[in-house]
């Protein structure tokens, strides 16, 4: 049950869900969508820093959809685009790196 509930909050599931909610976010403009995105990016952004030790930036990674979640808010939607772009392509670079890191 342990490992079931680790792959959903840490693996693939996690990572995705955290995409699909920041995409409707900002095609919608709702800034509740981004919050929930950046509140899921948490724990697999942690792992994938090498938590306890950090080891990279990448644990600041929801901070950028909280901000754009915050620039949603007030209505400033293109620093909101510009805060969420980076976090899809650390997505990019990751979900790459793993297709042809094992091929």
């Amino acid at each position: 049950m342990l490992n079931f509930l680790l792959v959903l909050l840490v693996g693939w599931p996690a990572i995705l869900a955290s995409v699909v909610l920041a995409g409707i976010g900002l095609f919608k403009s709702k800034y509740h969508f981004l919050v929930w995105a950046a509140i899921i990016a948490f724990p697999f952004s942690w792992y994938l820093s090498g938590f306890p030790l950090i080891r990279s930036p990448l644990f600041l990674l929801p901070s950028l959809i909280f901000g754009s979640a915050w620039a949603m808010r007030y209505g400033r939607e293109m620093i909101a685009w510009l805060l969420g772009i980076p976090f899809f392509l650390v997505i990019i670079l990751l979900l790459m790196s793993i297709a042809y890191g094992a091929g």
